[in-house]
């Protein structure tokens, strides 16, 4: 008989993708459906670091200290104000397991990463969803708004990615100072969730020295192009970041993304290089759009939102064999849209002239 889990893992409502039915993805094709870095020269530099690793990694379990420090003195923090975890999901997992405890309420905003759901169900948490609404200039919920929310429900928890995916949406800076302030105020663990850093400039780290109950969660992932490797970064005060100490893994990261972090952290120069052509790619991108006549969400992040309305059909058959990308969103606020995640002006070529042949010959049939 096998043996009963705990309840909120018992729970039928938590489900999870079957691994077993991953089928790849075509090595011939753009792959810009899930916001990883597709600039060739970014991922080069990553390829080049990573051959240049002790191959001594392999054998060796990690010493991260040095990674602490280093990654301290770029983040401009006290390396204690610092926890190594597996991407930003390991950051935000850390902080559940932390912080809420069964019936204890959590509250996400809609739509947003998709873990946010998953770990409020895993351990145990009331959810309460605060969801964009459709408006003619994207997504919108306030930061007044969720002000307002967090007086009425005392959260636990409070998760804010921002920018937001998929939304694409960030909170003005004063909006945001309001909503940790509340959080502090009623006494929440204010999570804000940086995973799209630098590519949206704003940041909460200078506010942590003055709201103790702030965590702001990283990862290499987008501007870094180290996807694969699975790292990332919590920053807390160093009181805060002890608690999350005590739940991390006996390693927080593997030797191999340990040392490749570290001697990514030589980089900076070129990673923001990496995120200037990206971000040149998406204006590019955006502005071919809106020159056909498309509606475009000109969001936060490396993604960018394309409706393509009547001729969705059309573009959809003609991309087929160039790129991957999300065709379409099931919520109200991005209904219509179709996301692709940023690359380069020049890899983007195929891409906007394949859209333009097919609206140009939808136009003309």
């Amino acid at each position: 008989m096998v043996p009963t889990p705990r309840p909120a893992i018992a729970d039928p409502a938590l489900t999870r993708p079957d691994r077993l039915q991953d089928s790849g993805r075509d090595p011939r094709l753009l792959w810009l459906d899930k916001n990883e870095n597709r600039d060739p020269a970014q991922l080069a530099l990553v390829s080049r670091v990573m051959a240049e690793i002790d191959p001594q990694a392999l054998a060796s379990y990690p010493d991260s200290g040095a990674l602490y420090r280093k990654l301290g003195r770029w983040v401009g923090v006290d390396p204690r104000c610092l926890v190594l975890t597996a991407g930003s999901d390991g950051a935000i997992r850390s902080v559940f397991e932390a912080y809420v405890a069964p019936g204890e309420t959590v509250m996400i905003t809609a739509p947003t990463f998709a873990m946010y759901p998953v770990y409020s169900r895993m351990y145990g948490a009331k959810v309460v969803q605060l969801t964009y609404r459709p408006s003619n200039r994207g997504p919108v919920l306030e930061g007044a708004e969720i002000v307002e929310a967090i007086a009425a429900h005392r959260p636990r928890l409070i998760c804010l990615p921002n920018p937001d995916s998929p939304t694409g949406t960030v909170l003005p800076p004063d909006e945001l100072r309001d909503v940790i302030a509340a959080a502090g105020e009623a006494g929440a663990v204010m999570l804000v969730d940086e995973a799209y850093h630098p590519f949206s400039d704003a940041s909460a780290v200078s506010l942590i020295a003055e709201f103790p109950h702030l965590v702001v969660a990283r990862t290499t992932a987008k501007a870094w192009g180290m996807a694969g490797l699975r790292i990332g970064y919590a920053v807390a005060s160093p009181e805060m970041a002890a608690y999350l100490h005590k739940v991390r893994p006996m390693y927080e990261c593997s030797t191999v993304a340990v040392a490749a972090f570290e001697a990514m952290l030589d980089h900076t120069r070129e990673m923001a290089e990496s995120v200037a052509r990206l971000e040149a790619g998406k204006a590019a991108f955006l502005d071919a759009m809106e020159r056909l006549g498309l509606r475009v969400l000109r969001g936060k992040g490396n993604f960018m939102h394309v409706a393509f309305g009547v001729h969705a059909e059309a573009v959809h058959a003609a991309l087929a064999d160039i790129c991957y990308y999300r065709r379409d969103f099931a919520e109200p606020c991005l209904k219509g849209f179709s996301r692709f995640s940023s690359t380069t002006p020049e890899l983007f070529r195929p891409v906007i002239d394949a859209i333009a042949a097919a609206v140009k010959g939808r136009v003309h049939a």
